[in-house]
Parts: structure tokens; sequence; C-alpha cells
């Protein structure tokens, strides 16, 4: 449904840059094609709650040899709930996790706590209707409502994505 490595491109993810997918998954579907695009000079940090999550991230991390990836357990509906200094991420991405919190305004001053200055944050989620996949239609998040979450929170929308038939997507900036 989603294709990880182009939506990482298409925002200009490069070598050397420091990533967070935050809520990454037991799979880690956008943390190892990140891993792949920043190189051995950049890192990806892969950020979960859930800690079967992160020792299946690691596992994978170590049978595929990707050293530039650290699995780190956070709460990112907490304020300093992941354990890294601010301003560390120059990529931050929170894919099909917004409609799963329930302090969004706890994790958008996470998010922004992290997110380097003029750094970046992609946030993609289930699109606003009915559909054969996804949550329930009550629990999604309109692109609009995470817009004004994550201005409030200090960045500045930078443009919207189209990254599949049931997502959503937008991109951030940070303010500097």
């Amino acid at each position: 449904m989603l294709d990880p490595k182009a939506l990482l491109t298409s925002i200009g993810l490069h070598e050397g840059q420091t990533v967070a997918d935050f809520g990454c998954g037991m799979s880690g579907h956008f943390v190892f094609p990140a891993a792949q695009l920043v190189e051995k000079t950049g890192r990806v940090f892969a950020i979960d709650i859930q800690k079967p999550v992160i020792s299946s991230i690691e596992s994978h991390r170590r049978l595929i040899g990707a050293a530039n990836v650290e699995p780190l357990w956070g709460d990112i509906e907490r304020a300093g709930g992941v354990r890294v200094k601010d301003f560390t991420f120059d990529v931050s991405l929170l894919v099909n996790n917004l409609y799963l919190v329930r302090d969004r305004d706890a994790l958008g001053q996470e998010l922004a706590r992290t997110t380097k200055p003029g750094g970046v944050l992609l946030v993609i989620d289930w699109v606003p209707s009915t559909s054969p996949i996804g949550p329930a239609m009550e629990q999604r998040v309109t692109p609009q409502a995470a817009q004004e979450l994550f201005t409030r929170c200090g960045f500045i929308l930078d443009h919207s994505l189209e990254p599949g038939q049931y997502h959503w997507g937008l991109l951030f900036k940070k303010s500097s």
C-alpha cells in the first residue's frame, strides 16, 4: 500500500541524516528503507513503546547487518518520553500512528523537542473515509486536524502528499 523508499526519496532523505520513526511497528516498514538511504554515515532510530517491537527490530537489524539502525524504547505521548537529546533528528516520521494517539498535544511537543530546527516531519495516516482496510472511521484523523496540531507545535506545512489510495500525507518543516 505504501512505498517507503519512494516516499522517503520524494522528501529528500539522503546520506548522513539522522532519522526517527516514531511508532515504527514490528516490521520496521519505513526503518530499513530509511537506513539504506542514509547509508553508513546516517542513523535511523526505530522508536516504539512495545518492547516486543523493539526486539523484532533488533533481530532484523542483526540479520541484515543494518548497523545504522538503533531500536529505542520510547513513549511518544510523554514529554521526554523518547530518551534522546533535544533537536536530534533531521527527519521525523509518524506513519499510521496519529489515529492511535490519545494525547496528541504531548506527541506534537515531543516531535518538536526532538526534531532539529529546519528539520522535517512526515506524517502519513489513514484517509478519513470508509475503506476496506484500516482503523474504524471514528478513529481516523483528518489532514486538517493534523496540520492544526503540528502548526501549534512549531512546524510549518511544506506540502501535502498522496502516498496511496488509503492514506494522506503532510510534510512539515520545523521552525528555525
